[in-house]
């Protein structure tokens, strides 16, 4: 599968990066990083020029999905040297970032549904989406088409068990072998909306604690996966967020409209795992309200 393909080479750029490092990779030609070697850093040259050869294989696999990827000429850049004409890659390359985002998560999770036995799951996942992408123009919703058929079959027909076991499959498979000590739960929440913002899946993310021990709110806008039916998909930010919290429990409690295309979301750590792939929509404020008494 295209997907785990993505995942594999995405991971192992992943593990190959040095926060601090003399070298990056950047295209020859535009001087821009392409993802998904964009911001990551090399301890020396070999290095670097295998992770550019994992970014030049990524995006031809990516193109297998998108025609439209840009073509980019991956070499080795020593920063000590100067920038090089290196281009911001919020700005170069923000839609690939957006794109490889949502590959990675449905390609995660589909594998995550074979290997669990999943078959109907995954059979109408793709039936669902094949039908959808007939009236899809824009190829970023074909992309987004992708995920929410996996979400709402997901959804439709596993338990709540089921979903809570695909969603730790899909984020153990995208999690790095040496990703290092584990982080407190509101270290691996703010992290996981930083990184949603960053590949354009949502803009203006905050994380606030809630009234009680445990409890998290999420304000964000412009959230690529709009409501449907009366539900929020959250099946995306969970496997963000238990790719960084892999022995932590946590649900998705309540989803609230706010209005100019943003929404609140809660999220409990710890007890009954639920709203992993969708939760309601509701208006009751109570829910956020630190001055209730929920």
């Amino acid at each position: 599968m295209v997907g785990a393909t993505l995942r594999d080479i995405s991971r192992h750029v992943d593990c190959l990066a040095a926060p601090g490092g003399p070298y990056a990779v950047v295209c020859g030609r535009t001087g821009c990083e392409p993802h998904p070697v964009s911001g990551r850093r090399f301890d020396d040259r070999d290095t670097a020029a295998e992770a550019a050869e994992a970014t030049a294989e990524y995006r031809a696999t990516l193109r297998q999905y998108d025609p439209q990827v840009p073509f980019y000429e991956p070499l080795v850049h020593d920063i000590e040297d100067g920038p090089g004409g290196v281009a911001s890659a919020a700005e170069a390359d923000a839609r690939l970032r957006y794109l490889s985002f949502c590959h990675d998560v449905a390609g995660a999770t589909f594998e995550a549904l074979s290997d669990r036995g999943l078959r109907e799951v995954e059979t109408a996942a793709m039936e669902t989406h094949l039908t959808l992408a007939e009236v899809v123009d824009d190829r970023d919703d074909f992309c987004l088409t992708l995920l929410w058929s996996i979400m709402s079959e997901l959804a439709y027909r596993a338990s709540r068990r089921q979903q809570a076991t695909v969603v730790d499959d899909a984020a153990r498979s995208l999690r790095c072998p040496n990703a290092g000590t584990a982080v407190r739960p509101d270290e691996g929440i703010r992290a996981t909306m930083a990184e949603l913002e960053r590949v354009g899946f949502v803009d203006r993310a905050t994380v606030a604690a809630g009234i009680d021990d445990g409890t998290w709110i999420l304000t964000f806008g412009d959230y690529a996966l709009a409501e449907r039916t009366g539900r929020l998909p959250t099946l995306p930010i969970s496997v963000a967020l238990a790719r960084r919290l892999p022995d932590t429990a946590f649900r998705f409690a309540a989803a609230t409209p706010l209005g100019d295309r943003r929404w609140r979301l809660r999220v409990d750590v710890g007890g009954e795992r639920d709203g992993l792939v969708s939760v309601d929509a509701t208006d009751d404020e109570r829910l956020y309200d630190t001055d209730s008494e929920y």
